[in-house]
């Protein structure tokens, strides 16, 4: 069956032979510095001065994707709907959450439909919602809306369940059995003030039977604007709002605020061992960029007849105009300890291409590399990247697409 096509601009300007992530300041680059080290109160501060692909990505995602599981089988089973984590396993095969069905599924590498586990329900194996799966070798777990972990074994069968603080938003692998699991912390009283608002986010590690080893930190979370006129009040997304963003590595976790360019690398203890930057990055938001964000708040789908409500419309209209843009909006790191970061695109900017900063391992910016139109990246391994392809009847396409690294 063939497999739809995306169309990538592929260049290799350069011959360097880039291994796991890994780049030396010095070689075949013979430009200005690539980075310059320095340390502040024992924490190693990196900062990239410049990109060392230049304008061309020496990395690469080959148009073919390698897997579709829409096409690679028929019926229910490759049918999807808001799907969320899908992720290889050691031997090659694919899980996924779909949260129409509220399954977890399970394919093999060439995308033959192997299992499932889930339905709707509050029940043992069941979902309310399905929010993210983590698989950890061949055991997966899922995160619920309330939650609540599904512990899965390595053919779909239910181990067990366990609790978390109820206003979890996501979790990871530490790799050693452990999880960080990030929660929006309580506030407190807020005075409605029409004024932004942005409640700490806490990372704090869990063991396999949810009990509570340590907190690592507390950071900015996620914007929101608080409002009240007339009898109308409560909260909305900013024009151009920051968020929390997290990923882990083994005992590595990554934190970035998005205010920035600049990634935290912190320890087990939750002190900053390095800070990944890109000094002066530009993200400074013009009045016309805002003024058209805005419009796109305003200018909502609606049904046919049915108009904005003037409280809402006024709400909209109140939000502040931010000065800069995020630097970005999802952070993932590949097992070389590449850092990448999807950069930030407003709701009115989706036409735009999907680009991707690069971090290596040792904190040289490589340069974007840009993602194919419709794709959405839920993993990057050293040789793929998966995600969520959407085609142009908005049908989706869950797939593996090769990521080749060396510009060969």
């Amino acid at each position: 069956m063939a497999m739809p096509c995306h169309r990538i601009r592929i260049s290799s300007r350069l011959a360097t032979l880039l291994l796991c992530g890994n780049i030396s300041c010095t070689g075949e680059d013979s430009g200005p510095r690539l980075i310059v080290q320095r340390d502040s109160a024992g924490i190693e501060i990196i900062e990239a001065l410049r990109p060392l692909w230049g304008d061309s990505s020496l990395w690469s995602i080959d148009a073919e994707p390698l897997v579709d599981l829409t096409l690679s089988g028929s019926g229910p089973p490759h049918e999807f709907f808001r799907v969320r984590g899908l992720q290889q396993r050691r031997d090659g095969s694919l899980v996924l959450a779909d949260r129409a069905s509220r399954q977890i599924r399970l394919y093999s590498r060439e995308g033959e439909f192997l299992g499932a586990l889930g339905g709707p329900g509050q029940g043992p194996g069941e979902f309310r919602s399905l929010d993210r799966v983590e698989t950890v070798a061949d055991t997966v777990f899922a995160l619920d809306s309330d939650g609540r972990i599904t512990v899965v074994g390595p053919d779909m069968e239910l181990i067990r369940t366990f609790d978390l603080p109820y206003h979890i938003v996501d979790f990871h692998s530490m790799g050693d059995g452990t999880f960080l699991a990030e929660y929006t912390m309580d506030p407190g009283p807020v005075e409605i003030a029409n004024r932004m608002i942005r409640p700490p986010v806490a990372l704090v590690r869990f063991d396999r039977e949810g009990i509570g080893i340590d907190s690592i930190a507390e950071r900015p979370g996620r914007e929101y604007y608080s409002f009240a006129f007339e009898d109308y009040s409560g909260s909305r997304p900013p024009l151009f709002g920051r968020n929390a963003e997290v990923a882990t590595l083994g005992p590595r976790v990554f934190y970035g605020s998005s205010d920035l360019v600049e990634v935290e690398e912190l320890d087990l203890a939750g002190d900053i061992a390095r800070i990944l930057r890109v000094p002066g990055y530009g993200l400074a938001l013009t009045g016309a960029e805002v003024a058209a964000e805005r419009e796109a708040y305003l200018n909502v789908d609606l049904p046919a007849g049915v108009t904005l409500h003037p409280l809402i419309r006024q709400s909209i209209e109140a939000l502040p105009t931010p000065a800069t843009r995020p630097a970005f909006v999802q952070m993932l790191v590949d097992p070389g300890g590449a850092v990448w970061l999807q950069l930030y695109r407003g709701q009115s900017e989706m036409d735009r291409p999907r680009d991707w900063l690069v971090l290596a391992r040792d904190g040289t910016w490589l340069g974007a590399v840009r993602m194919p139109d419709g794709f959405s990246v839920t993993d990057i391994t050293m040789d793929a990247v998966l995600g969520v392809w959407r085609d142009e009847l908005d049908v989706e396409h869950p797939q593996v697409l090769r990521l080749t690294r060396d510009g060969r």
